[in-house]
């Protein structure tokens, strides 16, 4: 299943660990991925009713005693299935690699899912063949402001790669063996 935005998956991926009500959502969201992601609050009710229209989500209305009636919104099958097969993809487009590789990587942190080494991977590829395809051009036919607008793209592909060989792989690669030591001693400590 193909969502129309990025903005739809990080709304499946806030309802990854269980079912919230938009309110709650937002309030995640904003502690969670606002120095990334932002979203208004109309945006997100587009986007639950959009979402749920598609499969992606279900919702019941939770009633209370002393306050109105709140809606709670929940992954089902095709929902966890679209989030997790976008959370694996890289991202194609530059223009779109701030918000939404660092939302991936946030949810494979914060949902302690596997598979983030291998999109930093699958992710470098993609930009090295990128940056192929940008020098591969034939620079002799272009204008000053061509060569500049290309020299730009391939500064901005090769400082991403950068980022990910220096910061992204030490980061899933310290993530992932994090993981395995407080998994060991856990371990340990039933043992004993």
């Amino acid at each position: 299943m193909t969502l129309r935005s990025p903005t739809e998956y990080v709304v499946l991926g806030a309802l990854m660990s269980g079912a919230r009500h938009g309110y709650e959502i937002m309030q995640f969201l904003g502690s969670a991925l606002d120095a990334t992601w932002r979203l208004s609050t109309s945006q997100l009710y587009v986007l639950l009713k959009r979402l749920q229209q598609e499969g992606c989500l279900e919702s019941f209305a939770e009633s209370g005693e002393s306050r109105p009636p709140k809606r709670i919104f929940h992954l089902t099958r095709a929902g966890k299935k679209a989030f997790l097969e976008w959370l694996r993809s890289p991202v194609e487009h530059v223009r779109d690699f701030r918000m939404e590789f660092l939302g991936k990587m946030f949810f494979f942190d914060y949902l302690s899912l596997p598979g983030a080494k291998d999109l930093v991977e699958t992710q470098i590829r993609v930009l090295e063949k990128l940056l192929d395809k940008i020098q591969e051009r034939p620079s002799k036919d272009e204008s000053g402001f061509m060569k500049l607008v290309y020299g730009f793209k391939a500064r901005n592909v090769e400082s991403l790669l950068l980022w990910l060989q220096q910061e992204a792989r030490p980061f899933v690669e310290q993530e992932k063996a994090g993981k395995r030591r407080s998994l060991s001693k856990r371990k340990e400590r039933k043992a004993h």
